[in-house]
């Protein structure tokens, strides 16, 4: 028979803050990563459409649409593991 301990309401609220307090503190790190790849996404996107209306007529657009490409993919684990410590944190404060 296995007797279970448990937590002082004291210790869980303490245990939030502490989880809380993290996140804001990641989120310095997190959120401009985060940000930073939307933004190329939508230029990315946005230039590409140029190419697409414009066709031939667009080379510089070709260009900044393949630095913007680049940027996603040199980015990319960055923002991988920006989610998945946010998506880490964001479960820990849902478990209290």
């Amino acid at each position: 028979m296995m007797m279970e301990i448990e937590k002082s309401v004291a210790w869980q609220r303490h245990q939030l803050a502490t989880v809380e307090r993290m996140q804001r503190d990641l989120a310095r790190l997190t959120h401009p990563v985060i940000r930073a790849v939307g933004l190329c996404g939508v230029a990315y996107l946005a230039s590409w459409a140029v190419v697409m209306v414009l066709g031939a007529a667009a080379e510089a657009m070709v260009i900044v649409a393949a630095v913007f490409a680049g940027a996603l993919v040199l980015v990319a684990p960055a923002f991988a593991l920006a989610v998945a410590v946010e998506r880490y944190v964001r479960g820990r404060l849902e478990d209290h």
